[in-house]
């Protein structure tokens, strides 16, 4: 029976398809595979069961990582922003998490706790958000006494830009660094690099680890915005019909009146708005999926609502659902119709929208 209100599917057989797509990419990698925010809004504790190949997962915050533990996730978890409180560490330590390392008070709060973790060092060598400066790097590892190094991380700025040469800028940067220091620990010699745009566009850039993020869940993670044919879209995001009436020439639809038809046009309201996490700033002319028709949005986007222009022999019953993106409306081209990217618009969805999740193999 089909939902009542707006519902996101989480495909997971689509999200093992890209990673073995990320393993295609970087065959001699491992992969830490990216399901912060919720996955990016997919549900992080269904897909951390589908990607069990995974050599590790990671979050940004100690509660993402809380609630995999406590939902029965066993493997390796890296916590991308590390601690900064004894809370924090505390918690690292009952729930065996690995910590990257990026901060004087971090390595501060270690040495005060007496804590052991398995920690990763993040190097800032161009990125300038996170991470100490190359030349501090030594003067790091002699105050990590008694911590396990897994080895060196850091993130690429503009691998979403193939034509920016930073990507290879800092590469050679890591490169330097790794070589000069892994004289004094071979775990310097261990790289964490690639996020998903660099894992699609720099071979080069694959070594000991990459973190995908967003090509996991299907979308392209480049500037401009194109679809990847190769990657599977992995949220199918659909709301129902809940009315359909005619509309006279000259009669305007919505907020503000922003669309007046100019002939007689039959309209189906649709159960889903930005209260739902779809974006109240698409332009004019923007589509939805009826079947396998596309029909355009007429009128402003409100909190609930959306409504579109139907074609005469369309037949959109009331309960019937139409795709807002998913396979054959790709989210690149909502994020580009509204101003954004495919992550915003993946984490905006709201609590309120259904979940459900099909497919996949253990």
């Amino acid at each position: 029976m089909r939902s009542k209100q707006a519902t996101v599917l989480t495909d997971l057989s689509a999200i093992q398809h890209n990673f073995e797509r990320v393993r295609q990419l970087a065959p001699g990698s491992q992969v830490m595979a990216v399901i912060k925010a919720d996955a990016y809004g997919h549900g992080a504790v269904t897909v951390a069961g589908a990607l069990s190949a995974a050599s590790a997962l990671a979050v940004s915050r100690i509660s993402e990582a809380v609630q995999l533990r406590e939902a029965g996730i066993s493997g390796d978890i890296c916590l991308l922003n590390g601690v900064m409180n004894r809370e924090d560490l505390n918690l690292a330590s009952i729930y065996e998490l690995q910590v990257v390392v990026h901060a004087e008070e971090q390595l501060e709060l270690l040495a005060r706790a007496g804590a052991r973790r398995n920690i990763w060092l993040k190097v800032d060598t161009g990125m300038r958000r996170l991470g100490f400066a190359p030349g501090q790097l030594l003067h790091v590892y002699e105050r990590l006494t008694g911590q396990t190094l897994l080895g060196l991380m850091t993130h690429f700025a503009c691998a979403d830009d193939p034509g920016s040469k930073e990507t290879d800028n800092q590469l050679k940067r890591l490169r330097n660094i790794s070589r000069a220091l892994k004289k004094v620990h071979p775990a310097f010699g261990v790289l964490s690099t690639s996020n998903s745009a660099a894992v699609m566009t720099h071979p080069e850039s694959c070594l000991d680890w990459v973190r995908p993020g967003l090509m996991l869940y299907g979308a392209s993670p480049m500037q401009d915005l194109r679809p990847d044919p190769s990657l599977a879209p992995a949220m199918h995001f659909t709301a129902p019909v809940i009315a359909v009436h005619d509309v006279k020439t000259g009669a305007s639809v919505g907020y503000g009146g922003i669309w007046t038809a100019t002939e007689d046009t039959r309209v189906a309201v649709i159960a889903a708005g930005y209260g739902d996490g779809y974006p109240r700033e698409i332009r004019p002319g923007t589509q939805v999926l009826l079947g396998s028709e596309r029909r355009e949005i007429v009128g402003r986007v409100s909190m609930d609502l959306i409504c579109i222009r139907l074609q005469p022999g369309d037949k959109a019953p009331v309960g019937e659902h139409v795709m807002l993106w998913g396979p054959g409306l790709p989210i690149e081209e909502i994020a580009s119709s509204a101003g954004t990217i495919p992550y915003t618009l993946m984490c905006r969805i709201s609590e309120r929208v259904r979940r459900v999740a099909m497919g996949g193999r253990r």
